[in-house]
């Protein structure tokens, strides 16, 4: 068992997510930066759709009470060597910290966290607040279970920094073309790659909202239509928001590009006040894209 002696700002329970589930309205979810998550997973040994725990700006204070096998990815965390196979014995604390450069950070356990499995994954649903263990973030006191679901040889040296995404900003994000960007005006598609947009405070999993002073994209109204993690809606006063890995299903907002799957890693760890430029590509760069990053999750060590 592993004991939280602090919960930190916003920890929860993640894995890969209900891939297939949106057309009931219930998000795909998932680790918000999906790559940091599979790697943490990789390092110690597990299969990549263990569940491990999400921290988002600050992390928790773990005691075990039993030998362990852990690493730390994603946003920079001060408390342990991060992207590496770090053994706790037991008795042992574990402080992650906060985050700087990054906003989420990944905590795996060799073994997995073992929580129930609801519709098919242990992952804490935001909107729905169902999964994850106990259907909310980690509280002090909780307490959770090193599951027997580890596969593959732990990683023994640290992971490549050739092989790890940015943790710092500012973002240049590929996107490909929206579903209604013949809602916009010609050129809209063009403006919206040449204008710096600032992250605002309001982000959250469900997604980040992007403030421009430089760009008013209007568009003309459409039909309640289908989202996805990537959508990036613009609302009536020509304010961007990206939607995330917890998403609604349907969304009203015309939809002017999407951000490609290998770039939402690197909008999970945008914080307030960072700078993000989007970069229109074709298919064909965002299929070479995701290989890369699929890639290097099987890289022989």
């Amino acid at each position: 068992m592993i004991e939280v002696v602090e919960a930190g700002r916003w920890t929860t329970i993640q894995d890969r997510g209900r891939p297939g589930l949106e057309r009931f309205g219930i998000p795909s979810g998932g680790a918000a930066d999906w790559f940091a998550a599979a790697v943490a997973n990789r390092i110690v040994g597990n299969h990549e759709d263990a569940a491990l725990l999400e921290c988002t700006a600050a992390g928790p204070s773990l005691r075990f009470d039993s030998d362990a096998v852990v690493a730390v990815t994603g946003g920079q965390s001060a408390g342990i060597a991060n992207w590496q196979a770090v053994p706790i014995a037991r008795g042992s604390s574990l402080m992650v910290g906060t985050m700087a450069p990054g906003l989420r950070s990944y905590v795996a356990v060799r073994g997995g966290i073992d929580v129930p499995l609801v519709l098919g994954s242990r992952s804490f649903c935001q909107r729905g607040t169902f999964g994850g263990g106990f259907g909310r973030p980690l509280a002090k006191r909780d307490e959770l279970a090193i599951g027997r679901m580890a596969e593959l040889d732990a990683i023994t040296t640290p992971w490549p920094e050739s092989h790890r995404l940015p943790a710092r900003g500012p973002w240049e994000i590929r996107v490909i073309a929206g579903p209604q960007v013949d809602a916009f005006a010609d050129n809209a598609l063009q403006r919206l790659g040449a204008t710096a947009c600032r992250v605002t405070p309001e982000i959250d999993r469900m997604g980040l909202r992007l403030e421009t002073a430089a760009l008013r994209l209007q568009a003309k109204e459409i039909v309640t239509a289908p989202m996805t993690a990537g959508a990036i809606q613009v609302t009536p006063s020509g304010g961007l928001i990206v939607l995330h890995v917890d998403h609604q299903s349907t969304g009203g907002y015309p939809v002017i590009a999407t951000v490609i799957s290998a770039d939402l890693p690197l909008l999970a760890q945008a914080r307030p006040g960072d700078t993000v430029r989007f970069r229109s590509v074709e298919h064909a760069e965002a299929a070479r894209a995701w290989r890369r990053l699929t890639g290097w999750l099987e890289l022989d060590q």
